[in-house]
């Protein structure tokens, strides 16, 4: 009687994933391929579209900040600014550009910015509207 019950049950096992195996294959094989591309297709231009944006101010950006002789050099989300005086001093400060808020950072100093042109406007972020420091540099 065991025996017999095992040989049931190997036999109803058997008939079972048989039923599973045979249900999976159609479903997968009616997946449309289209659904497929229309998606890889969707996420690449999503990636693409931020960069844009950051790469539109690229290049080298020349004017004065009250006495000193401005070079804006900017390459992506970053760059160098280097200011020199009158006595001929340079400084060198590192730049990163937060496009999606419009902010340049030079050094520890955020600037708004607005590109109209060939012409680069900075104006202080953390200064009052009738406080702030502009700067306009004229790109080359």
């Amino acid at each position: 009687m065991a025996k017999k019950m095992t040989v049931l049950l190997a036999t109803a096992t058997v008939l079972l994933l048989g039923a599973c195996s045979n249900q999976q294959t159609p479903s997968q094989t009616n997946t449309p391929s289209s659904v497929t591309t229309t998606t890889a297709t969707s996420s690449k231009q999503t990636t693409t579209s931020p960069q844009v944006n950051q790469t539109g101010l690229d290049g080298t950006y020349m004017g004065m900040d009250e006495s000193d002789q401005v070079t804006l050099v900017i390459t992506g989300d970053s760059g160098t600014w280097t200011a020199v005086e009158a006595d001929g001093e340079q400084e060198l400060k590192q730049v990163k550009l937060d496009a999606a808020n419009q902010i340049i950072f030079i050094g520890d100093d955020g600037y708004r910015y607005q590109l109209e042109g060939q012409q680069l406007t900075l104006k202080e972020a953390d200064q009052d509207l009738d406080d702030q420091d502009t700067i306009v540099l004229t790109k080359q």
